[in-house]
């Protein structure tokens, strides 16, 4: 983080002596650490986004980022408290008005945070190849949703599910779908909408901007023709990994030497009909497999040379898409803390809010890669939990501990981080899918928003 100082030349001086991620506003950095967040991205971020201030405020735009940041990190503190601990006000400007808080955010928007996530997860989210599959980056798309304050605003702009009883959810849904590097487990890329915006539509968005040479694997309810031609046809050698729905047909036009089977599908009518330029079928493999007191599955692949890309190995890779449901649980158990719904009261701060816990998590992750590789272990035997409560640690103590003792906090929080090595998974453990806690004897309050004709389902896919 970084202190602003009462002329623009000092603060310039100051931002170039930074080089590390983690140290907050009120402590000065140095040493050689290896920096996760550019304080020039920041900036940068600033400038394209036209929310630089301008003039000299008591709260500026740049320590309304740090803001956004800070409420990520510290998800059990005010809003208030954040910008108190951190010390975000300019100095000698006396004590800050509550009410300044939100008007910050308001003026800084959503639009300097998300250019700073795209630009941590293009330097970083792919750097580490050694997740990769046979020179292929190895990516998963899925989706989730995600509560938000039950706000008129927020209640009109995303809408709220129905439950199973017919009446409405009590709290404002948002959906999103996250592009994930299933080596580093980085989020590269998301989009997001209103509780009845589909996950296949925000997925289609994603796809259009995967990798050359990438892989991408996806759950059952993604797979379609038009998913395999927009993989596949949008890029450089891009391919796909899905599961098959047990519904799904596709014509068998050979069966290989290792027994999977090279196939060809076609479009349906509806899509030929809204798309008449897909006309062609589109070749690819089927890998029937079966688990140990499993059904019968079944694997759609791009990948059609059976020699280079064994059976086997694609069986064990898939299920490497799991990787995504840790991700969203990371996200959401540890960093938001199970709380009901983000902070943000407004369409316009959610949005602000969700790609600063986005960005938070990706810094978090990135330190994780720089441990993990001073271990010499894959980054995902690195705990998330405790790497997040080290890096607040160092937030709280280097806030308040000497200049000259920042480095060695800085170096501290890589040697622990590599300490907190996980074992080895135990890949032959599985267990059916259950409920276990006990629902609530009382009565649901649904509210004042739960009226039929608002609420919300999601859009049928293509």
């Amino acid at each position: 983080m970084q202190r602003l100082f009462a002329n623009r030349q000092d603060h310039s001086d100051f931002l170039n002596s930074i080089d590390h991620t983690w140290t907050p506003p009120g402590a000065a950095r140095s040493g050689g650490a290896t920096p996760s967040l550019e304080m020039d991205w920041v900036e940068e971020a600033l400038a394209v986004t036209g929310t630089a201030s301008v003039r000299r405020r008591k709260f500026p735009a740049e320590q309304a980022v740090w803001l956004v940041l800070g409420m990520a990190v510290f998800r059990d503190r005010s809003i208030e408290d954040v910008v108190a601990h951190l010390g975000l006000t300019l100095p000698g400007t006396g004590p800050l008005a509550k009410s300044a808080i939100p008007v910050a955010r308001r003026r800084l928007g959503a639009a300097p945070i998300k250019h700073l996530f795209q630009r941590v997860a293009s330097a970083w989210a792919n750097e580490d190849k050694a997740g990769d599959y046979r020179g292929l980056t190895l990516l998963g798309i899925d989706g989730t949703c995600m509560r938000v304050q039950d706000s008129d605003a927020n209640f009109e702009h995303f809408g709220k599910p129905i439950s199973r009883d017919g009446e409405g959810g009590g709290y404002p849904q948002l959906r999103l779908a996250a592009l994930l590097n299933l080596g580093t487990r980085m989020v590269t890329d998301m989009e997001f909408g209103a509780f009845a915006t589909s996950e296949i539509s925000l997925a289609g968005l994603l796809i259009a901007r995967l990798a050359d040479d990438s892989l991408t694997l996806v759950d059952r309810g993604f797979y379609s023709y038009k998913l395999v031609h927009d993989v596949t046809q949008g890029g450089r050698n891009r391919h796909l990994l899905a599961r098959l729905r047990k519904n799904i047909e596709v014509e068998v036009a050979e069966v290989l030497p290792d027994g999977t089977e090279r196939v060809r599908i076609h479009p349906n009518k509806n899509l030929r009909r809204t798309n008449p330029e897909f006309t062609e079928p589109l070749e690819g493999r089927v890998i029937t497999y079966e688990h140990p007191g499993g059904e019968p599955s079944r694997l759609f692949t791009t990948l059609m040379d059976a020699a280079a890309y064994p059976a086997p190995e694609l069986i064990r890779l898939y299920h490497d898409r799991w990787e995504l449901e840790v991700a969203f649980d990371e996200l959401k158990t540890h960093m938001l803390e199970r709380l009901e719904s983000l902070r943000s009261k407004k369409p316009d701060g959610v949005e602000q809010e969700l790609w600063g816990v986005f960005l938070v998590y990706n810094l978090v992750r990135r330190e994780m890669l720089l441990a993990a590789a001073a271990v010499k272990v894959p980054p995902r035997r690195i705990s998330f939990w405790e790497s997040l409560l080290l890096i607040r640690n160092v937030w709280i103590t280097s806030w308040m501990t000497a200049p000259g003792n920042i480095p060695r906090n800085l170096a501290d929080l890589r040697k622990n981080l590599g300490s907190l090595v996980l074992p080895e998974r135990r890949a032959e453990r599985r267990f059916p899918r259950h409920v276990k806690i006990k629902m609530s004897n009382y009565n649901r309050n649904r509210g004042a928003r739960s009226s039929s004709k608002s609420l919300s389902q999601p859009e049928e896919g293509t």
